[in-house]
C-alpha cells in the first residue's frame, strides 16, 4: 500500500515538473506584440496643400496659414479651441490640425489614436499682454517674472504643470491670497488652453493662472479672471474689460503695434498632428 501511494505522487510529481516547463517555454517563446509604427501623415507645410487644417479661431497659426498668398492651396478650418480642433481631428472631420506643442501634450494625443506629424521650426515667445497706456502695470509684471525667474518659482510651476498628472493636478495653496486688498486686477484669459488655463471644478486652474494669482499677491491686489475664445481677449484688452491678458499669447510684429508686451516667460512650439498610422 505505501509502495503504491509513494509510486502516485512520485508519477505526479513528474506530470507537473513536464506541465511546468511546456508552460516556461510556451512563455519563452511568445514573440511579444509588436506596436503598430506609426507612419507620419505629412513631414512639412508644403504638405499640407488640398489638405483641411484645423486652427484655434485668432491664433498665430491662424494668421500665419490664412495668408493665402502663402498658402493658397490650405483649406482652413477655424475652431474655439484645441479641444475641439483634437476632437474634430480625431473624428475625421478634417485632416490634420496644428497647435501648441504643450497643449498635444497635456491632452494625451496616443488616448485619442492621434499622432505628432512634424514641429514646425522655429517658435514664439509667450508674454502677458497690456494696454499701450498702462506701461506701470506691465513693469510691474516684469519685476515679478525677474523674480520668479531668478528664485525657481517658474521652473518649479512648468514641471507642475506639464507633468503627466495634468488630470488631476490642481493649484498650490497659496496663503497670501485671503491677505490682499488692492483693487481687483481683471485679466482676459482661455477657457480651454490646458494646461495653461481652463476651468475645471467650479474653479480656474493652469500654468497662467498660477502665475497671474502669484503675481496678484506681488502688487497686493486679488485677481479675477474671465475666459473667452482666442479671438476675444485682445479685445477684451482693448476695450477695457480687461487689465492684461494672460492667454498663451505669442509675441508678433502684429500684435505688438496694438498692446504692450511682457518680458517673455515661455518659449513655445507648434505641432501639426493628424490620425495615428
Amino acid at each position: 500500500m505505501i509502495h503504491k501511494q509513494l509510486h502516485f505522487f512520485r508519477t505526479l510529481a513528474l506530470v507537473l515538473i513536464a506541465l511546468g516547463a511546456m508552460a516556461f517555454n510556451a512563455c519563452q517563446s511568445k514573440q511579444p506584440e509588436e506596436t503598430p509604427a506609426t507612419v507620419a501623415a505629412y513631414s512639412n507645410l508644403e504638405d499640407l496643400d488640398g489638405h483641411t487644417v484645423g486652427v484655434v479661431t485668432g491664433s498665430t497659426m491662424d494668421m500665419m496659414l490664412g495668408d493665402t498668398s502663402n498658402f493658397p492651396n490650405i483649406i482652413l478650418v477655424r475652431f474655439e479651441g484645441p479641444s475641439e480642433l483634437i476632437k474634430a481631428v480625431e473624428n475625421g472631420k478634417i485632416d490634420c490640425g496644428i497647435t501648441d506643442t504643450i497643449q498635444l501634450l497635456a491632452h494625451k494625443l496616443p488616448k485619442h489614436g492621434l499622432a505628432v506629424d512634424f514641429t514646425l521650426s522655429g517658435g514664439f515667445d509667450v508674454a502677458a499682454a497690456f494696454n499701450l497706456s498702462d506701461k506701470k502695470l506691465c513693469e510691474q509684471f516684469n519685476d515679478f517674472i525677474i523674480q520668479v525667474k531668478s528664485d525657481g518659482t517658474l521652473d518649479s510651476m512648468l514641471a507642475h504643470w506639464t507633468s503627466e498628472r495634468i488630470d488631476t493636478v490642481n493649484l498650490p495653496a497659496i496663503p497670501e491670497l485671503a491677505e490682499l486688498k488692492g483693487h481687483p486686477l481683471e485679466v482676459a484669459t482661455l477657457s480651454d488652453n490646458m494646461p495653461f488655463s481652463f476651468y475645471r471644478e467650479n474653479g480656474w486652474i493652469g500654468f497662467e493662472i498660477e502665475l497671474i494669482t502669484r503675481f496678484g499677491v506681488f502688487i497686493n491686489r486679488p485677481v479675477h479672471f474671465s475666459g473667452y475664445t482666442f479671438d476675444q481677449v485682445l479685445p477684451a484688452l482693448l476695450s477695457g474689460k480687461a487689465d492684461m491678458v494672460a492667454a498663451n499669447l505669442f509675441i508678433t510684429p502684429d500684435r505688438s503695434k496694438r498692446v504692450l508686451y511682457s518680458t517673455p516667460y515661455y518659449f513655445c512650439k507648434t505641432n501639426c498632428f493628424s490620425l495615428a498610422r
